[in-house]
């Protein structure tokens, strides 16, 4: 059996930022440990499953006013109290850390909230067209595009085994992601993340070696990255990357965004033309980003579509077609910053 501790914050004004709640368990049977997941469920797309479709297709939700960095203003709030031998310390220390691992996600201009009155700024967002926002006293408030705040619960399990004592910290996160533009909720996301800690033990009950919890403050911040990392594939694919194609030689194409806008290496991306005001998805490309541009190598035309392929005719025979019309590019699926899996592993 499971018991539970916890202590929940209110609810704050404006867009609804909701308090974290650290619940902070006992002792707890899990089956096995094959039984338990530890990897992140995330949604990227790779080449292989765009070459294996029929049709070329554009990522939902794009737009080319979104090529460009978005100013997310992110506001984790924690709560939390030592139970179940967890230190309040490491627990008042798990948002703060959140956002600033946001910070690598280069998609995005990420506007912490935390320690910058954040709570005064949003509520006052809320009054946009009734009274003047009052921004916090020395501080400059950005254009912000999106907000997203989050409700976090840890918890900390142990199972006894007869050689060994396997200890698993999971953080379950509810985030809420709004647009001001349209003031609307663009997506609500339950992410987990789990890792598991073992500790093991001679027949007397002698510790032989393995984790210590000393560690505990690396463990529970692996978990609460792998959480961390559906969220940021779920920004990523909710506002895809793209921009202006502003070079074409043959296969080749060069994107006025790069690293710093968010295209990540190999990034899978879908070139589309404007025409008569419809866009027509002409190729599909691999990115290989510099800081602000990229080199896109096609590896399918669109042949199979008439449209389209009359527009690939004009764009090899006319080598300046692409300054002289709308020609963009935009990933077809997101990835997460490498440093992630290098610092949060599993291990």
């Amino acid at each position: 059996m499971m018991h539970k501790n916890f202590t929940q914050g209110h609810a704050l004004k404006g867009f609804a930022i909701m308090a974290v709640i650290f619940v902070l368990s006992g002792c707890a049977s899990k089956s096995d440990q094959g039984s338990i997941q530890v990897d992140p469920n995330i949604h990227t797309v790779s080449r292989e499953e765009l070459l294996d479709s029929d049709t070329i297709t554009l990522p939902m939700n794009y737009s080319e006013d979104h090529y460009r960095k978005l100013v997310l203003a992110v506001s984790f709030h924690d709560i939390g109290e030592e139970t179940g031998g967890i230190s309040p310390e490491i627990v008042q220390t798990v948002s703060a850390r959140l956002q600033t691992e946001m910070t690598k996600l280069k998609r995005f201009t990420i506007y912490s909230l935390h320690n910058r009155g954040g709570v005064r700024v949003l509520q006052n967002l809320s009054q946009i067209g009734e009274a003047n926002i009052n921004v916090p006293e020395g501080q400059e408030l950005p254009e912000i595009d999106l907000v997203l705040s989050g409700a976090i619960v840890a918890t900390k399990e142990m199972q006894d085994r007869s050689d060994r004592t396997e200890l698993i910290y999971e953080v379950d996160c509810d985030f809420s992601c709004e647009e001001l533009a349209t003031r609307t909720v663009k997506f609500a996301e339950k992410a987990k993340g789990r890792v598991i800690r073992t500790q093991f033990f001679s027949l007397s009950g002698k510790k032989l070696g393995g984790y210590r919890e000393q560690d505990e403050r690396q463990a529970i911040y692996a978990a609460a990255m792998k959480a961390l990392v559906v969220l940021a594939n779920k920004l990523g694919n909710t506002y895809p990357v793209g921009g202006r194609v502003t070079g074409v030689l043959g296969d080749r194409m060069t994107l006025d965004c790069g690293y710093e806008q968010g295209i990540s290496n190999a990034n899978q991306m879908v070139v589309y033309a404007k025409i008569q005001g419809v866009d027509l998805p002409l190729a599909l490309a691999e990115a290989s980003p510099g800081s602000n541009t990229s080199s896109l190598l096609i590896y399918k035309w669109n042949n199979d579509d008439s449209y389209a392929k009359d527009v690939i005719e004009s764009l090899r025979s006319d080598v300046s077609w692409h300054r002289n019309n709308l020609l963009y590019a935009v990933s077809a699926g997101m990835s997460v910053p490498p440093e992630w899996d290098r610092e949060y592993g599993d291990n």
